[in-house]
């Protein structure tokens, strides 16, 4: 019999020795790895998914805002008083732009319709043709809604007719509303 060298020995129990660390240790290790790159993808995945929400939320956030905005808007055109003297001071701003005489205002009672109110005010005024027509613009531009009916033009008669050759007067019924259930101020 041949004498085994001490280095095929050597070899073959570090051979062994290799081979059982793998299969106690490494391969051990390996399953680990690959349960926790598993667990990896799951958090990838839900990340995403959370990102997402984030994106979709900060879309909303901004649609939000835009919506609230517009809502602030809706609530000065349709206001729920009707503020008789603020909307007369605002006429007689815009009559004073626009060379413009108020000679009548009168609130008239209102008229409740199914979601909103109207608060018609008979007037008249007199001025140019065209500075009338500057102020019902202005008027059909102001930030609350309002609304004219009924307007009559009349040529100036009489002694002032004369006098006042180019001007004109306007009676007609400028319509405002408030929202229902909203209170009416002076």
């Amino acid at each position: 019999m041949k004498k085994i060298r001490p280095s095929i020995f050597i070899a073959i129990f570090a051979i062994l020795v290799f081979a059982g660390g793998y299969f106690t240790t490494i391969k051990g290790k390996k399953e680990v790895i690959k349960e926790k790159q598993e667990e990896y993808q799951t958090l990838q995945s839900k990340l995403r998914k959370t990102m997402a929400v984030v994106k979709r939320k900060e879309e909303a956030n901004k649609k939000l805002q835009f919506v609230s905005k517009r809502w602030e808007q809706a609530k000065r055109m349709l206001p729920k008083e009707s503020y008789i003297p603020e909307l007369l001071g605002t006429l007689t701003k815009l009559s004073g732009t626009y060379e413009v005489e108020i000679e009548y205002f009168k609130p008239l009672s209102q008229h409740t319709r199914e979601k909103y109110v109207e608060v018609p005010i008979e007037m008249k005024i007199s001025g140019g043709y065209h500075e009338i027509g500057r102020f019902m613009a202005a008027v059909n531009n102001m930030e609350r809604v309002v609304n004219i009916k009924g307007l009559k033009l009349k040529g100036k008669t009489g002694e002032k007719a004369e006098e006042e050759e180019y001007k004109i007067s306007a009676s007609f019924t400028l319509i405002t509303y408030i929202s229902k259930g909203g209170k009416i101020e002076g």
